[in-house]
């Protein structure tokens, strides 16, 4: 029994808690690469795409910022995988965006999630991309749900595994 309470409790800690985002800050220094900050977006195949293509399908869209070294994004996975599933054919876009530095670990994770490919993507240099900054992310997972016109409905949208919530929004929104 005191085992079972134990790992409900680190469970719980770990489903329920979040991975900080820092954007670092940038020096003016002769040394430094200034980029002008973007919505770009890279597939598994390395295809470059908008932020706004990805999620402008005419379909409800429901945006998963994630990490492969976050511990509770990772803990996220398998709700987030019945809720795909359950929302198949049904006019919802899920959009996995990951803020990995490390491509290979994300595609690997992705791969190992198997988030569909059409539907995962890393920010590029996320430091410096728009789409963090847009959203204000500061810590992961964050989910954000969008109409079918794009615009956000949500921009701290429930976790799948707050099944109840995330079911309701979505099926308002699908009305």
């Amino acid at each position: 029994m005191k085992k079972t309470i134990i790992l409900l409790a680190f469970t719980s800690t770990i489903l329920f808690s979040k991975c900080t985002f820092k954007k670092q800050e940038t020096s003016n220094s002769a040394d430094s690469v200034s980029t002008e900050a973007t919505s770009s977006l890279i597939d598994v195949q390395n295809k470059v795409s908008d932020f706004k293509d990805v999620t402008s399908k005419n379909k409800v869209t429901y945006v998963d910022f994630w990490a492969s070294w976050c511990g509770p994004c990772r803990g996220e996975m398998p709700a987030s995988q019945a809720l795909r599933e359950e929302y198949a054919g049904k006019g919802v876009n899920f959009v996995y965006i990951s803020l990995d530095e490390d491509k290979d670990a994300w595609a690997s994770s992705s791969k190992g999630f198997a988030l569909p490919d059409a539907q995962s993507f890393v920010i590029p240099n996320a430091q410096e991309s728009a789409i963090p900054q847009q959203f204000g992310i500061r810590s992961i997972p964050r989910y954000i749900l969008l109409d079918a016109k794009g615009n956000v409905v949500d921009d701290d949208a429930p976790r799948p595994s707050d099944t109840e919530s995330i079911r309701e929004a979505l099926d308002k929104m699908l009305k």
